[in-house]
């Protein structure tokens, strides 16, 4: 007993399945997680090694080139990426795409940094590998308040921090903005010369005063008492009354020769703004399987209650609430959903009539009921791509109910009983039908074995069709037939006379069929005239966001000091606040400013950087979407002609795998000088070409450096060593650490310094008393060394260990990187075949990240079709008939090409997707005229050309329906999915409408063609 029978026989078992199967699948929407998108991986770890003092030669040469050498043996490694700048190596691992399990490959780093530290030189920091860079902390509270310190201001952060981390779906919080708290020891360097004092005699004394050491321990009677000399400072006042010897035998205290006080690092290294005033900002990561929207919802409530619990003046705001976002995506795209189901059934009625069409219809809700059920299991959640994918199944699910409910009526009008018409369509249909959900389905799979980013990030369209298709397919055998025996006409009479439009399509059948190899010319001659059209139309990797969020990410040149920094942002701070935050017009509703650092990776796909004092990051939420762009150009443009060597770039949130710039040219090379040569000839090429804005390079410019030249023979006779010289100058300009003091719960370190007086002046440097080690003389600078003025390179950037400068630009709106990219190629070949051997350029940017996403797709096409193929073959038991159908699929690029350029639309990757969406209809549409073609010739006794017409007159109206009801069904992701989707919605809807006229047109006719049939031959096509 097959599976249509059982569901006949035992219909009231169907019927309460169904409606479990309704309530369930119900439950199953309801609890389902929620997020924006699949996301993907980042594949991308830090390996941060400290240099203090060394140059940015130095650290690329003893630091960086020691760990890329270890690094680069891992056969993991997709590329590397390093940055050598005075002082500190910044070492970007990037792993190849294909790599989904990243714990072992980690483990693999940290071996392989650990053998590298034995060759690092002594002074450099043991390295911090960071594999949690990938981490996305969606949401931002700020806190602030005009009446706190920032210890108090702290301390609230600290108790708001335990009280969200309670929260059973948030995984960490990190507080943004803490300034670190220092003890200053600021000296005179006068009065300790007058002492005969030196700076690095007050620290021996300092460190040995203030331990934290066992005394070990002594027995008395029966018991040990452990022994805790004292000696470490408890408050400011112990510091103070330290105990200094002199060379007189005398003492005097620390406060008589230094200030002691309890203040803050300065200058600072980090600083956070809300609205332009010092705040701290809780950056909350949600667990691996946490529900974002229920984690907003609980955050939303327990803000309110730690608001109402805080003191007057401190409060706490949402900077950026990635749940809300979420939602909002979530509830448009079911809204869409909804939407189109509506628009299906409505077709369903209309075409089909009030039973049969309802028939058909309800097998719309309950595949996609079903399919959320078999969605739970699987872990696939609701997001903007399985709902898409829910969205392209729409008009694919009705069509194996569409044929059987008709396959069932023709044979009624036969005579045969709803049973037994039931049973013989499900015995003629279940293979052909599962062949065509297998073979669209099929056509998804290499977006399911694409090993890359973007493979990860639409992976679930293949899982969703295929589920979606195998459901309806399981519905229309079983639910079909009993909904048919229920509600189906019993006395169906077969319609005496064709309506207009079969009459009409019966003729132009019989026209092109006598006009076959003409058909098929024009055919081919518009299929290549399409791509004239295809060619004009722009191309983009990924649209950007729609959220009414953007980011201004400032530049300054290498090495402005972070004083600096903050200054120029206050002026844009104050700009931003004053022109659009008027009680009266409020345009934006607040911005937080990140100084010295990005901001955290608060979306998938945003771009983070490291620390540096000259960076500076501005989110910026406005009131609307509408004024987003204005506001953009206007900040953008206000900053650039106040600081003309400040590079600001104001832009929105980017969708899909992330792209610093979408214009970067890599140039590498040994010599750094003809590096430079290169970039510019470059950037002035690129400036001849437009669309094209904010060119610069990741260099920057050269950076002034003072060298301290050392008189060896006048240091030796006064008994100076280099080191004695370089400890006395980081005591008086920067300070070092000394020791540290325990306040609660917090080392703070004690740093010994100069006052200010001397540390500003560059002139004073001669004047700094350098004290030597060995006799304790204490002499000026000037007689032992003079200072000399230099420039170098501030930053030292490679891939794969070779010196590589990186060219990047953004695009002006209304043009198209890809575009852009074309016009450059050809100079660019051209120009490189100047280059000296070593040297070469690559491109990076859109380029390469569409190149990579559409390779990985494409290097799987044949796999698809191998099976796509084999499946047909099996069907049919021939190799024309499959050949027919994959013929029809290029060819649907006309309609894909037209819609794409009169709609004004882009195509980028999701249009790709579209593209083998409408691939996988246009094979189902043309196996079942196919399989239709075969029943006329061996069940209807028809000969091979009447076969032809009757089987397109049959199934016209079910590829007609399928048809209307996928560009209907689309007709909501069109206009309301947002940038994204709109053009893989027009590839398909125009694709589509194109694609049915090649099935019931080219089809036929090549049929004809290949099988040798004209209108006076009667004989069966074996």
């Amino acid at each position: 007993m097959d599976i249509t029978s059982f569901a006949l026989k035992k219909d009231k078992v169907t019927i309460v399945f169904t409606l479990l199967l309704f309530i369930y699948g119900l439950i199953s929407f309801m609890d389902l997680p929620r997020a924006k998108d699949p996301g993907f991986i980042i594949r991308t770890a830090t390996v941060v090694t400290y240099f203090p003092g060394a140059s940015a030669k130095r650290v690329e040469q003893l630091v960086t080139d020691k760990l890329e050498k270890n690094i680069q043996e891992m056969p993991e490694i997709d590329f590397i990426k390093s940055t050598s700048k005075s002082g500190v190596s910044i070492i970007f691992v990037n792993i190849l795409e294909k790599h989904k399990q990243m714990r072992p490959i980690w483990d693999s780093l940290r071996r392989k940094v650990d053998n590298a530290k034995r060759e690092l030189p002594s002074g450099v920091s043991t390295p911090i590998v960071n594999d949690e860079f990938g981490d996305v902390y969606g949401t931002l509270i700020s806190i602030s308040s005009d009446g706190l310190s920032p210890k108090e201001l702290e301390n609230i952060a600290d108790d708001t921090k335990d009280v969200f981390l309670r929260l059973d779906e948030v995984a960490k919080i990190n507080i943004l903005g803490i300034q670190s708290q220092r003890v200053h020891i600021e000296f005179d360097n006068s009065k300790l010369a007058s002492l005969n004092l030196s700076a690095s005699y007050l620290k021996t004394i300092l460190e040995s005063k203030n331990i934290v050491l066992s005394g070990g321990s002594v027995r008395v009677d029966s018991s040990r008492l452990s022994i805790e000399p004292s000696g470490n400072y408890n408050n400011l006042k112990e510091i103070e009354n330290t105990l200094i010897p002199l060379n007189t035998g005398e003492s005097i205290y620390l406060k008589d020769v230094a200030v002691v006080s309890y203040s803050y690092k300065d200058p600072t290294s980090y600083l956070v703004n809300k609205d332009a005033k010092n705040s701290l900002v809780l950056a909350i990561s949600m667990k691996k399987d946490g529900d974002i929207i229920k984690l907003g919802k609980k955050i939303d409530e327990l803000q309110e209650k730690v608001q109402s619990k805080l003191p007057l003046g401190v409060e706490l705001d949402r900077l950026f609430n990635e749940p809300k976002i979420v939602d909002n995506i979530i509830s448009n795209f079911v809204n869409n959903l909804l939407q189109a189901m509506a628009l299906v059934i409505i077709v369903m009625l209309l075409s089909l009539g009030l039973r049969s069409g309802l028939i058909v219809a309800v097998l719309i809700p309950m595949s996609i009921l079903t399919s959320f059920i078999i969605m739970s299991i699987f872990d696939i959640w609701l997001d903007q791509v399985s709902l898409a994918a829910l969205i392209i199944s729409l008009g694919l699910l009705v069509d194996s109910a569409i044929v059987m409910s008709e396959s069932i009526m023709v044979l009624m009008q036969k005579g045969k009983t709803v049973v037994e018409a039931s049973i013989q369509s499900a015995k003629e249909l279940r293979v052909p039908l599962l062949t065509s959900a297998l073979t669209t389905s099929a056509a998804f799979l290499p977006i399911f074995l694409a090993k890359s980013m973007t493979g990860e990030y639409t992976t679930s369209i293949f899982k969703v069709v295929t589920i979606v298709l195998l459901s309806s397919w399981v519905l229309a055998l079983t639910l079909t037939p009993v909904l048919s025996k229920y509600f189906m006409k019993k006395d169906i009479k077969k319609a005496e006379v064709e309506n207009f439009i079969y009459k009409g399509y019966r003729k132009f059948l019989n026209f092109i069929l006598n006009f076959r190899l003409l058909t098929i010319t024009i055919i081919i001659l518009v299929f290549f005239g399409s791509f004239i059209l295809l060619d004009k139309v722009p191309q983009k990797f990924f649209p950007d966001s729609s959220e009414n969020t953007f980011t201004v990410e400032i530049q300054l040149p290498v090495g402005t000091a972070i004083e600096t920094t903050i200054k120029d942002l206050s002026v844009i701070e104050n700009f931003i606040q004053e022109k659009y935050m008027k009680e009266n017009n409020k345009e934006v509703t607040n911005f937080v400013t990140f100084i010295g650092e990005s901001a955290p990776r608060f979306w998938l796909a945003y771009n983070q950087e490291l620390a540096s004092s000259e960076y500076s990051t501005i989110l910026v939420n406005t009131k609307d979407f509408t004024s987003k762009s204005r506001i953009k150009k206007e900040i953008e443009s206000f900053a650039k002609s106040r600081f003309p060597n400040m590079q600001v770039d104001a832009k929105d949130l980017s969708n899909g795998p992330p792209v610093t710039k979408p214009i970067e040219i890599r140039i590498s090379g040994k010599d750094i000088d003809i590096l430079f040569k290169m970039a510019s000839n470059i950037k002035q090429e690129l400036t001849k070409i437009d669309g094209v804005k904010n060119i610069s390079d990741d260099w920057g410019l050269k950076n002034k450096k003072l060298i301290v030249n050392i008189d060896e023979a006048k240091a030796l006779k006064e008994g100076i060593s280099n080191f004695d010289i370089a400890l006395s100058l980081q005591t008086a300009l920067s300070g070092f650490e000394v020791t540290t003091f325990r306040k609660e719960d917090k080392l703070i370190p004690i740093v010994l310094r100069s006052n200010q007086s001397s540390k500003e002046s560059i002139n004073a440097l001669e004047s700094i008393n350098v004290y030597a080690q060995s006799s304790g003389k204490n002499i000026p600078l000037s007689q032992v060394a003079s200072i000399q003025t230099v420039y170098e390179e501030s930053k030292i950037i490679r891939r794969d260990r070779s010196k590589t400068v990186t060219i990047g630009a953004y695009v002006k709106d209304g043009y198209s990187a890809m575009a852009i990219f074309e016009q450059i190629q050809p100079w660019l070949d051209d120009y490189s075949s100047s280059f000296e051997l070593g040297y070469y350029y690559s491109f990076g940017g859109e380029y390469e990240a569409s190149g990579k996403a559409n390779k990985s797709i494409a290097v799987n096409i044949p796999i698809a079709f191998m099976i796509i193929l084999l499946l047909m073959v099996t069907q049919f038991n021939s190799i024309r008939k499959p050949l027919i159908i994959l013929s029809t699929i290029p060819l649907g690029m006309i309609g894909v090409s037209f819609g794409l350029y009169v709609m004004d639309s882009y195509f980028g990757f999701m249009t790709l997707l579209g593209i083998i969406s409408l691939a996988g209809i246009v094979i189902n549409n043309a196996i079942v005229l196919l399989e239709r073609i075969k029943t006329e010739e061996e069940d209807n006794k028809r000969n091979s050309y009447d076969a032809i017409i009757e089987a397109c007159i049959s199934r016209f109206r079910p590829i007609l329906l399928t048809t209307i009801t996928t560009v209907f069904g689309l007709i909501p992701l069109w206009y309301s999915g947002g940038a994204m989707w709109e053009p893989m919605a027009i590839a398909i809807i125009f694709g589509l409408m194109f694609s049915t006229i090649l099935t019931l047109g080219f089809v036929p006719v090549l049929y004809s063609l290949l099988f040798k049939i004209k209108k006076q031959k009667v004989d069966n096509v074996k």
